[in-house]
């Protein structure tokens, strides 16, 4: 067993039991080939939790800034992760990242460049849509909700919170979006607009962005759908 999948198999448990974890529309991720999730981005556990929600090994960019602690940066690529620069991606970045899409391998990517307040969807960079453009690749849609009160900013500790994600039906970015062009932004707010939608669909989402301070929320009782077979 690799070290990915047990870490896998490890967060999973954890996040099953301590946090309630459910998954809506994994049948949405495809079985195989290559493609980009684009997922809204409110928490560093993010990426863990969205890995954790599906089966296929996913590899993720992470800030550069993370590697430059010798032992973070060892753990982080055994996870998958390889290093980005925020302000201005290094084209090695984007490289690796084109390699793994021709391999057909399955890349997570944070469209919005970073951390949101939990409250409003952040506007869509163009990244990730001229990637997929380039490689010919699908992009699937992820809302999820959760993470923000499970590790909020500045805190040391995690805490107990139910976890939602969402996968949305995949979308095939036009081959003619390149960075600025009319094209990716027509499809940055197609693909913001999906991410309304789950987030309207996902009773987590709408707890997350509309209710302050109490006791937290109840948990579902509806049934959902959850590829853990519970």
């Amino acid at each position: 067993m690799t070290f990915y999948r047990f870490a896998h198999r490890l967060a999973r448990g954890i996040l099953r039991r301590g946090c309630g974890l459910t998954v809506y529309g994994a049948d949405h991720v495809p079985a195989r080939g290559a493609a980009i999730l684009a997922v809204n981005h409110v928490s560093f556990l993010d990426p863990f939790l969205v890995g954790v929600a599906i089966e296929r090994p996913v590899w993720f960019m992470a800030k550069a800034e993370l590697f430059r602690h010798r032992g973070l940066a060892a753990l982080l690529r055994r996870l998958h992760a390889y290093p980005v620069r925020r302000d201005r991606p290094e084209l090695s970045s984007v490289k690796r990242t084109l390699d793994l899409l021709r391999r057909g391998e399955m890349v997570m990517m944070f469209p919005e460049g970073t951390r949101g307040d939990g409250a409003t969807l952040g506007l869509v960079r163009p990244g990730a849509i001229v990637l997929a453009a380039q490689a010919g690749v699908p992009v699937v849609p992820v809302f999820h909700a959760g993470t923000e009160r499970v590790l909020p900013r500045g805190a040391r500790w995690p805490r107990r919170h139910p976890l939602t994600v969402r996968f949305g039906e995949p979308l095939w970015p036009p081959l003619s979006a390149r960075a600025g062009s009319a094209a990716a932004r027509a499809f940055g707010e197609q693909l913001r607009g999906q991410w309304a939608a789950l987030r309207s669909e996902t009773p987590e989402g709408d707890r997350q962005f509309t209710r302050r301070g109490g006791k937290g929320p109840r948990r579902l009782q509806e049934r959902r759908y959850d590829p853990y077979g519970r």
